[in-house]
């Protein structure tokens, strides 16, 4: 249960599995593995111990990226898992980790390494077992509700591209120029206009005035060509209720609260006691005035960890990225660092 094990990690217990994680919702069984780690160890041995663990699962399932370094395409290994998902190398690397077979190592770009235990697997003296993936019972959500009228996909693909652009210039993750979600919905309803634009989730005056024409030039000239016309009217007005910031008693707000020990001095572990907290719950308060501009990075994560984490969180180009982030990069770096990270892209959205 990640939740567990999540909870556990800031000495928080929960009782019993929480039921609702990725984890929770999969079917495993225990197989004999050892074939798979022989060929996982070969890997990491052949290769010369010295990449990650997405570089070996890409090289096990031999790609043809040009990630792939050329010594390694003749090599024995390369493609032995072709049939093996990236999804099931990852559970099973991360099982070998777990197990002792294969170590981990911190920093900034942590490799796989073997351990005294792999010689015994190498040479078939140690049998493995290993979890397998029978069944994950979890649903991805759709992008729009079923209800809502169908958006145009190549439509949706375009503007995809478009993002890509801006963030590639801009060396940041596509979803801080604008969500999934943004885009299904000027996919869905084709604004014509600026005013139009800016009921759209997601555009505010900030992106309208740094991406909007670009965006909308696109949707008015797919609907030209396609002879649509704006649909918004058609667009669900539901007057959502003013989100409401927690307050303590009377005065600041918590997140205030927080901002204020932050700058008599106190450390995150410090205000957390003092406010009868988790750490992990002040490190998110002190994130959001990261975003704002009220709290300068460096004064939450130290200047050799900043690039490592940002470079991360584009190369994994995902709106939650806080746990993937931390999966990648291992212990040397905290929640609270990549959460703050991550919150900088926000600055000034």
């Amino acid at each position: 249960c990640r939740r567990k094990f999540l909870l556990n990690y800031f000495s928080e217990e929960l009782i019993e599995d929480c039921g609702t994680c990725d984890n929770c919702n999969t079917e495993f069984e225990k197989i004999d593995g050892t074939i798979i780690a022989q060929k996982a160890l070969s890997a990491v041995s052949r290769t010369g111990q010295s990449f990650g663990l997405n570089y070996l699962i890409e090289f096990l399932r031999g790609s043809k990226s040009q990630k792939i370094r050329l010594e390694h395409l003749n090599l024995k290994t390369y493609g032995v898992g072709a049939d093996i998902s990236k999804d099931d190398w990852f559970a099973y690397f991360k099982d070998l980790i777990d197990q002792g077979l294969i170590k981990q190592t911190q920093g900034t770009y942590p490799i796989l390494e073997l351990t005294e235990k792999s010689l015994d697997v190498l040479s078939g003296n140690l049998p493995v077992q290993l979890f397998k993936i029978i069944e994950r019972r979890e649903e991805k959500k759709p992008l729009v509700a079923e209800t809502s009228l169908p958006y145009f996909k190549d439509l949706f693909d375009e503007l995809r591209e478009k993002r890509l652009a801006f963030a590639r210039n801009e060396n940041v993750p596509p979803y801080v120029v604008f969500s999934d979600a943004t885009l299904v919905e000027m996919a869905t309803y084709l604004p014509q206009n600026k005013t139009e634009m800016q009921q759209i989730s997601g555009v505010g005056d900030v992106k309208m005035d740094k991406y909007g024409v670009d965006f909308l030039a696109a949707v008015r000239d797919y609907c030209q060509k396609n002879g649509l016309a704006s649909r918004m009217d058609q667009k669900t007005r539901i007057r959502k209720p003013k989100a409401r910031t927690k307050r303590v008693g009377v005065g600041d707000d918590t997140y205030t609260i927080s901002l204020k020990m932050f700058r008599s001095g106190m450390a995150d572990a410090e205000i957390a006691k003092e406010r009868g907290l988790n750490v992990s719950t002040i490190e998110g308060h002190l994130a959001r005035f990261v975003s704002t501009g009220e709290i300068r990075l460096d004064e939450l994560v130290p200047d050799h960890k900043i690039e490592p984490i940002r470079k991360a969180i584009i190369e994994l180009n995902s709106e939650n990225v806080i746990a993937p982030v931390k999966e990648m990069l291992g212990e040397d770096y905290s929640y609270g660092e990549i959460r703050a990270v991550a919150a900088a892209f926000l600055q000034n959205d």
